[in-house]
């Protein structure tokens, strides 16, 4: 089962000198993220917040990871505008 905005790393079993990788993986985000992510920024990099938690699987052990907005701790909350759709009238 895939989940929105999140991957995985596995360890890279082709690896054949110290200059390649040690794990290799994919992350699938969302298009509705990116646009945010891009309205959100001001400049030419975006940033992304990266969490991950080593898991099991047949063959040791992988990252599975997940993207989100990076956290900003003095952020407002965003509020939401009320289109009346969940007036119960």
């Amino acid at each position: 089962m895939e989940y929105p905005n999140s991957g995985a790393l596995f360890p890279n079993k082709n690896k054949t000198s110290d200059a390649q990788p040690n794990v290799r993986g994919n992350v699938k985000v969302e298009r509705g993220l990116l646009k945010e992510l891009m309205a959100d920024s001001d400049g030419e990099l975006i940033e992304l917040e990266i969490s991950g938690w080593t898991k099991q699987f047949k063959d040791g052990k992988f990252l599975s990871l997940k993207v989100s907005k990076p956290y900003k701790k003095n952020a407002a909350p965003r509020q939401q505008e009320d289109d009346g759709e969940d007036i119960p009238f």
